[in-house]
């Protein structure tokens, strides 16, 4: 489908044809058909225990004999009798055709729709498995060769994060008064009636009512004129009259006028499905279509072409005895509206497939215990940069337990890389590892929100956070919510996060906890260095948090806005010369401190402040946005600078309010200064688990992070000197 806007220059690219779940797209030829498959391998004389099979596309999917042969699975024939295909621990059917290395196993993959979500994952072990059903269905009369198709089409290039549908990514924005102009290609119409099911979100609300207004038309004809109020999912099923498809040069246009009154619009087209009566012909790939035809013959189909009723998608079944003849192949119908699907073997689905391995030591051992448990990705080298602080920990008497996330995957997960998994791990060890049960929780690696990369962005999502929706603030990374087990939405443990894209970085953070804990004493880390944005209330709140460091021993010093806006390089000193703490309140963005940007990202290298090392504590916005595919936060930045920066920080995810900002900034701060919690981790929980029960801040919980280790033991006055 391609579109371009009408009244502007500029041609948009192609919408990117994203395939649904089986009952919502038409098939289109498989570029990797025929491929051979890319086998994760494991060390020299080691077996795996089972393969992952990674699937993005939904249809009748196919792996072969001989593309197993070299993945040393414990089996010499591929029969459903040897062989067990699951998914998410439920045994999905299979179809095997041939023996031996001619064998060729086949299975209903259905894949995860949602663009918030990873690929969907099917595990393939030795052991007995299902076998597909089959039923005869030898036609009685050639058949009709028209049936109900569908098509979506689908462009992820916008996250926003205050979208409370069920999707967040979106395509193309029209500004009022503007139109958005589609050609539908790829379809086959065959001149009956259909429907079109359009989804658009709303970004902006006003005072006029209704304040949104979009007209929609296909080929020049008027299917809707359609208003609606505020900020929404709005979602449009448009009957399409016989005759309005054409086989070719199908134009839609989106047409928002802004005659609503309304200061402006702002409306995101999110998919399209398109549902017509259409030719059954396999010019195109596997062929999905629905019909109450007592017989159907589908056009184009070659020698071995197979067939499957899939409307019971989780019971699919293999049709046999049809005919084939003049190039078409023939079959009998339910006469009941049955989903079918009909392809060559040659464009079946081919999984992605990875190995897995027998891991050494299981996860799912009740006896087992840690204070500390540290998450790590199995690739980039990250395990060796962490293995200094490891040692560190261990040396203080906690008993610590590294971890593989791909292990966490496999035995929590069924292979998929989910967040679900990792706290379904962390579940089991609060509860079943007593000895002793875990209190720290360090996630090693950076995570992106754009899990699927569609913007093809340099962040990569190396290990996963939690997108939690709160009603100030919209989508916010969350690792709190991998401790939070029960309906009390308390978190159990402190979690903390080197936001690493790779070990150098992760280098970094490690040597900087290390010296933090281990350096000289010093007077620095008496000195707490106090930002405040260009509001009154801004002072307020940074003159309470002053009077009650004095009281403790630390000697503040306070670099206001309403007092001098040019503070940049007093900031820039103060860091420099060495502080314990340093604590922004204000506005803030995800790479600068206020409008003026008084302290950025960028700053970070030049920072010399060495082994002086502050806390870093900014309860505002944005500043510890770590799961932005293309954007450091600020927070990043300064702890992966070598050489000067931060040791720990504090931030925010999202957006957050100082009504709800102020009582958690209180509470940490009350367990930092009073001792009770000794280290930063423990502080932030605890502070989190008083502002759990507390009206209207439940969402802030997720808001803020520790982005460092939150075992960091705090240095107070008087500890070091």
């Amino acid at each position: 489908m391609s579109f371009k806007r009408r009244s502007v220059l500029t041609i948009q690219a192609m919408l990117t044809v994203v395939f649904l779940s089986a009952a919502m797209f038409t098939f289109f030829g498989n570029p990797l058909a025929g491929a051979p498959l890319t086998v994760q391998s494991l060390p020299l004389g080691e077996a795996p225990q089972a393969l992952r099979l990674t699937v993005r596309e939904s249809g009748i999917a196919a792996i072969t004999m001989q593309q197993l042969r070299g993945t040393d699975l414990p089996f010499d024939e591929l029969t459903a009798e040897n062989v067990n295909l699951s998914r998410d621990g439920e045994a999905v059917p299979v179809y095997v055709d041939g023996e031996g290395d001619d064998a060729t196993l086949y299975f209903y993959a259905q894949a995860i729709t949602r663009s918030v979500e990873m690929p969907a994952v099917y595990w393939l072990s030795p052991g007995r498995g299902k076998t597909m059903s089959q039923r005869d269905r030898s036609p009685d009369s050639p058949g009709v060769t028209e049936g109900m198709l569908w098509q979506h089409w689908e462009d992820n290039n916008t996250f926003l994060s205050f979208a409370t549908g069920d999707d967040n990514w979106f395509g193309d924005n029209v500004y009022a008064p503007d139109s958005l102009e589609m050609i539908l290609t790829g379809i086959q119409p065959t001149g009956g009636p259909g429907k079109l099911i359009l989804r658009v979100w709303s970004s902006n609300q006003s005072p006029a009512n209704p304040d949104h207004h979009m007209i929609a038309s296909l080929n020049g004809i008027e299917l809707a004129d359609h208003y609606w109020d505020g900020i929404s999912q709005e979602t449009l099923t448009l009957p399409l009259n016989a005759g309005i498809l054409r086989r070719q040069g199908n134009r839609l246009v989106l047409d928002v006028p802004g005659d609503t009154g309304a200061a402006g619009e702002s409306i995101y087209l999110d998919w399209l499905k398109l549902e017509y009566q259409g030719e059954l012909n396999l010019n195109r790939g596997q062929l999905l279509f629905r019909s109450s035809s007592s017989n159907i013959r589908v056009l184009s189909a070659p020698d071995g072409v197979l067939a499957f009723d899939i409307s019971e998608a989780q019971e699919p079944v293999l049709l046999l005895n049809t005919e084939l003849e003049d190039n078409s192949v023939s079959f009998a119908g339910n006469g009941s509206g049955s989903t079918y699907l009909v392809l060559n073997p040659r464009d079946a689905v081919r999984p992605e497939v990875s190995a897995v391995p027998e891991w050494a030591e299981p996860l799912r051992v009740p006896d087992r215990g840690a204070d500390y448990i540290a998450i790590v990705p199995d690739s980039g080298g990250f395990r060796e940069a962490l293995e200094p602080l490891i040692e560190h920990r261990r040396s203080q008497g906690l008993r610590t337990v590294v971890v593989s996330l791909q292990q966490i995957y496999d035995e929590f997960g069924y292979g998929r890389q989910s967040p679900e998994s990792i706290r379904d791990f962390l579940e089991y060890t609060y509860n079943e590892w007593r000895q002793p049960r875990p209190r720290y929780v360090l996630l090693v690696g950076d995570a992106s929100y754009d899990v699927n990369d569609y913007t093809g962005s340099r962040n990569q999502n190396l290990l996963p956070t939690k997108l939690i929706s709160t009603q100030f603030a919209g989508y916010v990374a969350s690792d709190t919510w991998f401790t939070m087990f029960d309906a009390s939405g308390l978190p159990t443990m402190a979690t903390g996060r080197f936001p690493a894209q790779n070990s150098r970085q992760l280098r970094v953070m490690v040597d900087k906890t290390i010296a933090y804990e281990t350096g000289a004493p010093s007077h620095w880390v008496s000195r707490a260095l106090l930002v405040s944005d260009d509001e009154p209330r801004f002072d307020t709140a940074s003159d309470r948090l002053a009077s009650e460091l004095s009281l403790l021993g630390y000697a503040p010093q306070k670099l206001y806005m309403t007092q001098n806006e040019d503070i940049h390089d007093s900031i820039i000193g103060a860091l420099n010369h060495g502080v314990g703490i340093v604590n922004y309140v204000g506005h803030g963005g995800i790479e600068m401190w206020g409008d003026e940007g008084v302290l950025r990202g960028e700053d970070a290298i030049v920072l010399k402040n060495g082994n002086r090392l502050p806390i870093f504590t900014t309860f505002t916005c944005l500043n510890g946005v770590f799961n932005h595919p293309d954007l450091d936060a600020l927070a990043e930045s300064l702890l992966w600078t070598r050489g000067g920066g931060i040791v720990a920080a504090v931030a925010p995810s999202g957006r957050t309010y100082s009504a709800q900002q102020t009582p958690l900034a209180t509470e940490f701060y009350r367990q930092f200064l009073s001792g009770e919690s000794t280290t930063l981790g423990d502080a932030l929980l605890r502070a989190k688990q008083v502002a759990a029960v507390a009206p209207n801040l439940s969402g802030i919980i997720h808001a803020f992070n520790v982005l460092g280790d939150p075992a960091l033991r705090l240095q107070l006055p008087g500890e070091r000197q």
